[in-house]
């Protein structure tokens, strides 16, 4: 049995794995025990919360919140990847793009704390999503790392960049924020956001960061024109929902290994829903 000191595969997952070693039982089961559980990602998560509750908009400003959370972001991504450099073994390491998802939960919150509109519950639903994101997604990176990504885990994902996403298309139609710093905060999630999810996709590094680029420029795009409105923003902001899951779906078809035809067109008509959304809006003048 290894039983070196140090910071790698300690606890009680990594002793059950040498157990199951001694009595000759392996497979994934001790491929996923090197993977570690997400209690310090979580704790990590729950004090860049915190943090942000403090430099809220209500007490040092709305531009000096907003320069804040973005150097948060910056920060939780860094710390997340040097931290997961020590601690993962080398074939789980979830490396720089597994940092993404969380980074946008950090601005996503911000976000949300900056529409001054939104009630307390929300806030703290916002906040204990953030956690959330920024303590669970490392390790779901770790699988895919592993190649260990079944529906389920994507299932998750997916899920996890929806509720990042959402509050930040909700501010990027509020007029309760400036034009500079939804539309920002809206084209950096959604690059984020993207970035995650195409990466599932097993494309290379360039295609993703590209491809990601691409579809938080149509997303951006999206937003100005589909406008503000504080009596529709909901409306407005489930339109642009729709039009990055469907600028995402399309880009991972086009520029992955299959390229299926039927998958791009099964994208396009969230693509197209969309943009009907957009014609519908503008035509009944909401």
């Amino acid at each position: 049995m290894d039983n070196r000191t140090g910071f790698r595969r300690r606890g009680h997952g990594y002793l059950a794995d040498q157990a199951r070693s001694a009595l000759g039982i392996t497979g994934e089961v001790r491929v996923l025990a090197d993977i570690p559980l997400p209690m310090v990602h979580t704790a990590f998560g729950l004090a860049v919360a915190a943090a942000e509750v403090a430099l809220r908009p209500e007490t040092v400003g709305l531009n000096r919140s907003a320069a804040a959370d973005a150097g948060l972001a910056i920060l939780a991504g860094l710390i997340l990847v040097a931290y997961d450099f020590l601690i993962y073994p080398s074939d789980s390491r979830p490396g720089p793009v597994g940092a993404a998802l969380p980074m946008a939960a950090v601005l996503s919150f911000g976000t949300l704390l900056a529409i001054a509109v939104l009630p307390l519950p929300i806030r703290i639903a916002g906040g204990v999503i953030a956690a959330v994101v920024i303590g669970g997604v490392p390790r779901l990176a770790g699988r895919r790392a592993l190649g260990k990504e079944g529906w389920f885990t994507r299932l998750i994902r997916d899920v996890s960049g929806i509720a990042v996403l959402a509050p930040v298309l909700l501010g990027g139609v509020s007029p309760t924020l400036p034009i500079r710093l939804r539309l920002g905060a809206v084209f950096a999630v959604a690059f984020l956001v993207s970035l995650d999810g195409l990466r599932t996709e097993r494309l290379t590094i360039p295609a993703t960061i590209l491809s990601a680029f691409l579809v938080g420029g149509i997303v951006l795009g999206g937003a100005v024109i589909v406008g503000v409105n504080s009596a529709h923003a909901g409306l407005r902001a489930a339109i642009l929902l729709v039009l990055w899951y469907g600028a995402r779906g399309v880009a991972g078809a086009i520029v992955g290994p299959l390229r299926n035809r039927e998958l791009i067109a099964e994208y396009a008509v969230f693509v197209a829903a969309a943009a009907a959304g957009v014609i519908w809006i503008h035509a009944a003048h909401f």
